[in-house]
């Protein structure tokens, strides 16, 4: 699967010429707008010219603006549907049936959203660096940090070195002790939050590999990951509580497990009777 229009401009817009940022930046602010509109007329928008335009696409791996045009209907098709399901929160005058109803139904299309992001291959990845790793260093604080909790659970239940603290300062220390034999999981739904930032910052300049599971649009903790494993933006930032974004991050932390014990099945097998905790029979 390729990657999307949108992770491509953010990879590319630190290399960006002015007149490549001029067409970005007015493509971000409003991509409805362009999915009608002719190289000619984009140009004349963005304060760009037709080739500055295309020359983009063609770095992009794009074959002309007709493909790239093509990319960006899909990925503000998709971006209409997470929005729908983003406004969809707290409605003071509906029954608890309706709220059993609203809520599964939420949590349900952002599954199947984030389904649509997920690249097999970026998958395949992360369980190579997993498997690499000398050490695992998890990073997410509020809602994220109950996620990160969930994957380090399953890590040590599989004989994986890896740490997890709730203190921010204690975080911030593990990453600023990183090497290039540890890899870094840092999750946040908004991508915005300052010490999540660092935090991978920091892996990267210690030439620690850093995985990233953040939302899909107007994420900046992505700029700073080996890979990112993107979910659907089906909450607004400034929202009542974490709800459909975490059953997603925990539904991409499975993935992720599961992915990983799959190809090590034969050596962890015996590692999951080990640490099984038994029950106290009747």
């Amino acid at each position: 699967m390729e990657k999307g229009l949108f992770f491509r401009l953010k990879n590319y817009e630190d290399y960006a010429t002015p007149g490549e940022k001029n067409f970005i930046d007015t493509l971000r602010k409003n991509p409805e707008t362009f999915i009608n509109l002719g190289l000619k007329e984009v140009a004349k928008l963005s304060y760009s010219s037709e080739a500055t335009i295309y020359r983009l696409c063609r770095k992009l791996d794009y074959d002309g603006y007709k493909q790239f045009q093509s990319a960006l209907v899909y990925e503000v098709a998709l971006m209409q549907e997470s929005r729908a399901v983003s406004m969809q929160d707290i409605d003071p005058g509906q029954s608890v049936a309706d709220i059993i109803k609203r809520v599964t139904w939420k949590n349900i299309e952002s599954l199947e959203m984030s389904t649509k992001l997920v690249k097999p291959e970026d998958i395949e990845k992360c369980v190579d660096l997993i498997g690499n790793a000398r050490n695992i260093n998890l990073f997410g604080v509020g809602s994220s940090l109950l996620v990160a909790r969930d994957l380090y659970l399953k890590l040590i239940r599989i004989g994986k070195l890896c740490n997890i603290c709730d203190d921010l300062h204690s975080q911030i220390l593990y990453a600023k002790t990183m090497t290039k034999d540890d890899l870094a999981i840092v999750i946040s739904y908004s991508g915005l939050t300052k010490e999540m930032i660092e935090c991978a910052n920091t892996a990267r300049e210690n030439n620690a590999k850093v995985i990233a599971i953040t939302r899909s649009s107007g994420s900046k903790l992505g700029k700073y990951a080996d890979i990112n494993l993107e979910v659907a933006a089906t909450e607004l930032i400034v929202r009542s509580g974490a709800m459909s974004s975490r059953i997603s991050q925990l539904n991409m932390i499975d993935i992720l497990f599961v992915s990983y014990v799959n190809r090590h099945y034969d050596e962890l097998y015996k590692n999951f009777a080990k640490t099984q905790i038994k029950k106290e029979e009747k």
